[in-house]
């Protein structure tokens, strides 16, 4: 009867000292936890664009980085093709991609 007795005690004792967290402290964490993802995929995003090689295909391109944020061909005199991609991160530009003959020949970082 006696450890009962101390375990209702102790049991009381402990939900006692239990306070549930302030709804704003979490909602804080939630949000620096948020902020802490967003800066890491951010940084994932730089790290495979400065993974780059000049002479690649625009197909390798795609399959590291995806779809550019915005593409245009440029007219040219000779009979070769030139696109420019531009990649944005979400806080900021990337970089501008050239191609000639869908192979990267240029990279200009922001």
């Amino acid at each position: 009867m006696k450890h009962v007795v101390f375990f209702f005690a102790l049991a009381s004792f402990c939900t006692g000292c239990y306070q549930r967290q302030d709804p704003l402290v979490r909602a804080a964490q939630d949000l620096q936890q948020m902020a802490d993802q967003f800066a890491s995929q951010e940084d994932d995003k730089i790290q495979q664009f400065n993974s780059l090689r000049l002479g690649m295909s625009e197909d390798d391109v795609m399959k590291r980085l995806g779809a550019p944020t915005s593409q245009q061909a440029a007219s040219t005199d000779n009979d070769e093709s030139r696109e420019l991609w531009v990649y944005r991160g979400a806080m900021r530009p990337l970089g501008t991609l050239t191609f000639v003959n869908k192979r990267l020949v240029e990279i200009k970082k922001e």
